[in-house]
């Protein structure tokens, strides 16, 4: 029986990683690619069938959504809430994980933290109702401010769980030598901690925006017209004519950018961040 020579172990490995990998690969990439083709046809091309291979280019699915139907100002609406929850959250999230990591006694004795995060487990729709009746109440229905403070409170506890683990391993050395210098706490915390824990920021940054950039649920609820998202409003394409499609599968596209942007230009931070969390 001829046996198998080493080359030949290492290309069948090699396969064995590679299709099945490939096969995931199209699965995941062939929705979006559809999307984004589908975003330049013309209605009569996208109920084609068999879809044709060429077809002709056009953007009046874009200029009908963001001009003809005014969603430029839901992706601007988007772009407020998501990068003030993002600010929101990174600056109490990351004093309070710093409290947490440094400060303990009353803060470990209660048990906070571990409060803290089973907020984050729970669903959003067991807090709907309250916060549609806070908001009313409040007269702030309809605003960015009741969306930016929803979004606020399921990002900010993984915004402390990430930033903790970064805190807890900065050597504490380099902290007290700070302080033997002069530094007071907040000034250890702005010059020598926070700029260490840099990973950590842009990971819980990238979660933060994606999480309030993507959010539909509380927006389709706590908003109706001026404080609408891009998300929540592209409900408004299912029309009592049908569904238009193409307006619909444009502004999927304009959600996506952001999102691939933002990942690609700090993708190293998110890896290290993410590596960072798994080990801990």
């Amino acid at each position: 029986m001829s046996q198998t020579s080493p080359k030949s172990k290492i290309m069948l490995k090699k396969i064995s990683i590679y299709i099945p990998l490939t096969i995931v690969l199209f699965i995941t990439l062939f929705p979006i690619i559809w999307l984004f083709l589908m975003s330049f046809k013309t209605r009569v091309d996208i109920f084609t069938l068999p879809p044709p291979l060429f077809f002709k280019v056009t953007l009046d699915n874009y200029i009908s959504a963001f001009i003809e139907k005014g969603y430029f100002k839901y992706l601007i609406n988007s772009l407020i809430v998501a990068l003030s929850t993002t600010i929101l959250a990174i600056v109490t999230g990351s004093i309070t994980a710093y409290a947490f990591s440094k400060f303990k006694g009353f803060l470990a004795d209660n048990h906070l933290f571990f409060w803290i995060l089973t907020f984050r487990m729970s669903p959003e729709v067991i807090f709907i109702i309250p916060y549609y009746l806070l908001w009313t109440v409040l007269g702030l229905y309809d605003t960015h401010l009741s969306l930016i403070l929803s979004h606020t409170t399921f990002t900010l506890p993984i915004v402390i769980w990430l930033m903790k683990g970064f805190f807890d391993d900065i050597p504490k050395d380099v902290e007290e030598a700070a302080l033997l210098d002069g530094c007071s706490w907040f000034s250890v915390f702005r010059r020598i901690s926070l700029p260490l824990a840099t990973p950590g920021l842009m990971t819980s940054a990238i979660l933060s925006f994606l999480f309030s950039w993507n959010e539909f649920f509380i927006a389709m609820v706590i908003t109706r017209i001026n404080a609408k998202t891009l998300p929540a409003a592209i409900t408004g394409f299912i029309t009592t004519r049908g569904i238009l499609w193409g307006e619909m599968a444009a502004v999927g596209v304009v959600v996506m950018i952001p999102v691939l942007i933002l990942i690609f230009l700090i993708q190293k931070y998110l890896v290290r961040g993410l590596t960072f969390g798994a080990v801990q």
